[in-house]
């Protein structure tokens, strides 16, 4: 008896539901009654077209395919029955080409098969052969693939005028596609390029196609002109401003103290950073007054700075342990990571209370486990059972992975009563860490 069938994909759906689909029916329709006889073609088209026997396959192409169905037939025309194929390519080559590019993403997965570059060869003629309204509809397609592939194809054969790749490029959500419409649309300029071009690039959302916009401001004779970007909210963007200024003959570092000095105490974050990404210890003390800026991205960005300027010591940044802003207290902890040994095993442990923010519990959970010694085992122990199910995953997965070289020196040193409490600490903490790792830890305290 056959099993429920899977439903079959919508047209838009990705090219592996059509192969799942095509690979299920194929499983169930899999037993002939008599080889040298036809079996009956199912009543559905699309399972016909799925069918294990080739001539049942063949004679669903030649009765007539509805459109829904063509990425079947796309599929089709890869088969290794050769009848099959070229009715297929027949039932394709009548397919009208919107139509066809609707199927574009099974056609482009079909072209990797061994006998799968017809539909491709197919498709690329069709769109070539189409004008501005076929285009569009490839590359409005739903799926990133193919508006990757189309992107490329306008590309290669210039379908595009600058204008309209600029357009494209900061339209589209996919950052692959993003890139190669910026990169064309700068391509096709010549020095000096038009502003329609350059202007819409620069203005983008996406911090890649400012930065590309903002790299060739070289080539086109115009590198001053990333002055306008060195306070720019991404790193990326504001790397290619600095280069950008660089090979002008400009100073990023000086543009960022002038605009620190000329809003005292109310800079921008990405000035901020600036100061610790241009600068040197001179710049140390126009960051430091940040650290207590009202601001959660000035704080994290005054973190980042001192960092980059080497003057991120435990003593400056550890306070900011405690924010109340996650991200402020994520770059702390990433700061701090190379001086964890520096930081007292109680003070991180206070903080893995459970009134604490969780943010501040995990970064503390975090340095603890860089620590030497003792510390970080016992911190794990007491929270493998906590009520947070990400403070209880981490620790659990810092008792289980506990191995430092020292430990037996550690076990061994320690007096009479804190084995005892130590041993009683694991066996309680049983049920959660498993058989393996709780016999791991007595081995080590033996």
């Amino acid at each position: 008896m056959l099993s429920p069938l899977p439903h079959l994909p919508a047209p838009h759906a990705p090219a592996y539901a059509w192969v799942a689909y095509d690979l299920a029916v194929r499983r169930e329709w899999y037993w002939i009654p008599d080889p040298h006889s036809l079996p009956e073609r199912p009543s559905d088209p699309a399972v016909a077209l799925c069918h294990r026997d080739g001539r049942v396959r063949e004679a669903a192409l030649r009765a007539g395919v509805p459109g829904g169905l063509l990425p079947l037939v796309v599929l089709r025309c890869a088969d290794w029955a050769g009848p099959v194929r070229e009715a297929a390519r027949r039932v394709l080559a009548e397919a009208g080409p919107k139509a066809l590019v609707r199927a574009a993403h099974v056609v482009l997965h079909a072209a990797a098969r061994k006998r799968g570059g017809a539909a491709l060869r197919l498709l690329e003629t069709r769109l070539a052969e189409g004008g501005p309204e076929l285009r569009e509809s490839a590359f409005a397609h739903p799926l990133h693939e193919v508006r990757r592939w189309a992107c490329r194809q306008a590309v290669d054969h210039g379908w595009l005028t600058p204008e309209q790749f600029a357009h494209r490029a900061v339209r589209d959500p996919d950052v692959v596609v993003q890139a190669r419409c910026a990169e064309a649309a700068l391509a096709a300029c010549a020095s000096p390029v038009r502003p329609g071009v350059l202007d819409v690039l620069l203005g983008a959302r996406s911090a890649r196609v400012r930065s590309i916009a903002v790299t060739a401001l070289r080539r086109l004779e115009q590198p001053l002109r990333g002055v306008d970007w060195l306070a720019d909210r991404s790193p990326s963007v504001r790397a290619c401003a600095q280069w950008a200024v660089r090979q002008g003959g400009g100073d990023p570092l000086a543009h960022y103290r002038r605009a620190a000095a000329e809003t005292p105490g109310r800079a921008r974050h990405s000035v901020v950073a600036g100061l610790g990404e241009c600068g040197g210890p001179g710049e140390i003390a126009l960051v430091l007054p940040y650290l207590s800026d009202a601001r959660p991205g000035v704080r994290a960005a005054a973190v980042g700075a001192l960092r980059a300027l080497g003057a991120a010591s435990p003593e400056r940044v550890a306070p900011l342990l405690d924010d109340p802003s996650p991200a402020v207290v994520r770059r702390v902890c990433g700061t701090l990571l190379s001086d964890a040994d520096a930081l007292p095993p109680d003070a991180l442990r206070a903080r893995l209370a459970s009134d604490r923010p969780r943010h501040i519990r995990l970064a503390a959970l975090r340095l603890l486990a860089v620590h030497r010694g003792l510390a970080p085992l016992r911190a794990g122990l007491a929270l493998v059972d906590d009520s947070d199910p990400d403070v209880r995953v981490r620790a659990r997965t810092l008792v289980t992975r506990w191995a430092p070289p020292d430990s037996a020196t550690l076990a061994a040193a320690l007096p009479a009563p804190e084995r005892a409490r130590l041993t009683a600490e694991i066996d309680a903490a049983a049920p959660a860490l498993g058989p393996s790792a709780v016999r791991f830890l007595h081995w080590i305290l033996r």
